[in-house]
């Protein structure tokens, strides 16, 4: 989303049902991987029921073809967001389509081929693993058109995607179980149908938002090389998502790996308003800030007029930290004081209490630390971005080992991996700001000439 302008501000000025529409349209763009997998997991044993072979089926192919989609389609959306932003910021909107099509369309394989041998591998029949492929694939697709239509459609028509598809989903699984008795069959193809309208949406909007004509000798591939870094970085951050599970089954597996995956489930929801209100600071208040800076660059503004820019921004960044810091504080505050009620309104075993509280501030830790990933991407520091994804990554990894090890619970080592990979990311994120006028400087006759490049080619019409 770094670097497309949106229409926020006017719906958060319309009163409260517009700015409802903002927030909500970015939780659904920041939160949507994991909130969708974790409703599609928790209605399976109300659509399949309880106690049979079909929900264990069901659990396993849900759970690689979103695994699959998230960790094989972050790398690739980033990228093709990226250079979707690039053209925007170019006034090349010509450029877009063509590039977006192509990836969009080997986004396809990219799931489908890798969650169709995963299933395999698992020893599941090859029809649920042709099923598992198709989901992956719907999926992936519809997460990487959400990244380039977030910035290029309407929020209403994101958020009215995101819900009709999601509703869909669930309904006609539902449905094409109870009624025509399809079993896991029935529940997949209705899991299918609803993210391939979601994606169809997009897509309408997406090209209602681009020109009648597209530039076909635009190409996407060399941005994989310019962009390798942003890729790794969103490959590690994905990734770490899913590491403490991994580590947890590996390591002390059974039913505490069981409880540590249902907390840590649980406790990620917390960071949904934290997520929202990032999505909206950031591509509002913080974006006119930047572009300010660099539109001051770019016109020739005095030394004297860029320091005080790059000092706004480096009180604007501290700004966003303190921010989300409060919002997410509050509400890990609130849920921990309400953990015992709320585990047993949940109906988690007393044991899951204290992984669920200790990953609750796991899980604000990881949404700070995305904060400062998006902001690392915004100044284009893409070696430091992808380190400090990496480091995410190492840390939670490598402590959640120490403490499985060591007869901790691992979610111990989960919190202390996420804030110690939150903390050195926003030391990367202030060091990479307060530089940021040396940098910008260093690059200017790039940025001539990228604007010398846009006023020789007009802003086409749109439709």
């Amino acid at each position: 989303m770094a670097g497309i302008g949106w229409r926020l501000e006017r719906l958060i000025h319309q009163g409260v049902s517009g700015a409802c529409v903002a927030y909500a349209t970015g939780a659904a763009v920041m939160a949507l991987p994991w909130v969708l997998t974790t409703a599609v997991l928790v209605s399976l044993p109300a659509v399949i029921g309880r106690g049979t072979a079909l929900l264990a089926t069901a659990g396993t192919v849900v759970n690689v073809a979103y695994a699959v989609a998230l960790l094989v389609a972050g790398p690739v959306q980033i990228v093709i967001s990226r250079y979707a932003v690039d053209r925007v910021y170019e006034g090349r909107f010509r450029a877009i389509a063509a590039p977006f099509c192509r990836g969009l369309g080997g986004m396809f394989l990219i799931c489908a081929v890798p969650a169709t041998l995963t299933l395999l591998a698992l020893g599941l029949p090859p029809r649920f693993a042709l099923w598992g492929a198709a989901l992956s694939a719907a999926v992936g697709a519809q997460w990487t058109a959400l990244s380039v239509g977030n910035g290029l459609c309407s929020p209403t028509l994101v958020l009215g995607s995101v819900a009709a598809g999601s509703a869909l989903s669930f309904l006609l699984a539902a449905v094409l179980v109870a009624v025509a008795g399809l079993g896991v069959s029935g529940y997949l193809f209705g899991l299918i149908t609803g993210q391939v309208l979601t994606l169809v949406i997009l897509l309408v909007g997406i090209f209602r938002a681009l020109p009648d004509e597209a530039d076909e000798r635009a190409r996407l591939l060399p941005a994989f090389r310019d962009y390798a870094a942003l890729a790794g970085a969103g490959l590690a951050f994905n990734a770490s998502l899913w590491a403490d599970k991994l580590v947890a089954w590996c390591m002390v597996g059974g039913e505490k790996a069981a409880l540590h995956s249902a907390a840590s489930t649980i406790a990620w929801f917390s960071s949904i308003p934290c997520l929202a209100w990032i999505f909206v600071e950031v591509e509002t208040t913080f974006h006119r800030r930047f572009v300010g800076f660099f539109r001051a660059l770019e016109s020739g503004a005095s030394l004297a007029e860029l320091r005080r820019g790059a000092r706004e921004l480096v009180d604007e960044a501290a700004r966003l930290l303190r921010g989300a810091l409060s919002v997410q504080a509050g509400v890990t505050i609130f849920l921990q004081l309400a953990a015992d009620p709320f585990a047993h309104w949940l109906r988690l075993p007393p044991e899951a209490i204290l992984p669920y509280r200790l990953l609750l501030v796991g899980a604000g830790a990881q949404a700070l630390g995305l904060l400062g990933l998006i902001l690392l991407y915004y100044f284009d520091l893409r070696r430091e971005a992808c380190l400090a994804a990496v480091g995410l990554l190492l840390g939670i990894t490598v402590l959640t080992v120490a403490a499985s090890g060591s007869g901790l619970p691992p979610s111990v080592g989960t919190a202390l991996g996420c804030s110690l990979g939150a903390v050195l990311t926003w030391h990367r994120v202030f060091r990479g700001v307060g530089s940021v006028l040396q940098q910008t400087l260093l690059v200017q006759p790039f940025a001539a000439e990228r604007k010398r490049n846009s006023r020789a080619e007009p802003e086409p019409s749109t439709r």
